[in-house]
């Protein structure tokens, strides 16, 4: 019997592909107020992603030590941009029913994460 591991991060991308899939493209609807912009998520997510790359950089050895060191990140990062796990969640699934929109987020999303690699001002 073949024993097989599937990758996180990969099952991970499939889930938010099949959403984005799912959701079609209605992305033409304003979002509701209590969303965060574009322009906040794309900078949450900057400092998200960056936080990320620290923790893989790290190599710890044991997920637990990452997800501990992680998490404080995560809290530094809501406390920066004054939001609640909460209210990123709910922009955060907005933001996924609507591909189009949820794409021009990353596009900020890596142009803020070039000019802080150009600035060397890469700490969420």
């Amino acid at each position: 019997m073949v024993e097989r591991t599937v990758n996180f991060s990969f099952v991970s991308l499939l889930f938010i592909l099949g959403l984005l899939a799912a959701s079609g493209c209605s992305d033409s609807n304003k979002p509701p107020k209590e969303v965060l912009t574009q322009e906040e998520m794309a900078s949450i997510l900057s400092d998200i992603h960056i936080a990320e790359a620290r923790i893989t950089k790290l190599q710890l050895r044991s997920s637990d030590s990452s997800l501990m060191v992680f998490d404080t990140l995560k809290k530094q990062i809501w406390k920066k941009h004054k939001v609640d796990t909460l209210a990123y969640r709910n922009s955060y699934d907005y933001y996924m029913t609507n591909p189009k929109q949820m794409s021009q987020i990353y596009e900020k999303v890596n142009k803020k994460i070039e000019a802080r690699e150009k600035n060397n001002n890469i700490k969420p």
